[in-house]
């Protein structure tokens, strides 16, 4: 597994949705999906039942770094 690094904003929306480090790296390890996201990002969604989790990353050669993460309820997935 590459390591992990959490942009300044992405620790901030970590605090502000109360959403828990352990939560996004079983997202990073396990994804349900990974999809391309804009600026060659790419989304990585994990289904935890009643919510979908989406962590925006971008890939580098021995990193991810999170840029933001959010849930999505499921029944507003479309794709």
């Amino acid at each position: 597994m590459k390591k992990i690094f959490y942009t300044k904003h992405a620790e901030e929306m970590l605090a502000a949705r109360g959403i828990d480090r352990n939560v996004v790296e079983s997202c990073l390890l396990q994804p349900s999906r990974i999809i391309p996201a804009r600026d060659n990002n790419f989304a990585y969604l994990k289904d935890f039942h009643t919510n979908i989790l989406k962590v925006i990353v971008a890939e580098e050669k021995e990193t991810l770094v999170v840029i933001t993460v959010y849930w999505i309820a499921k029944d507003r997935m479309t794709q």
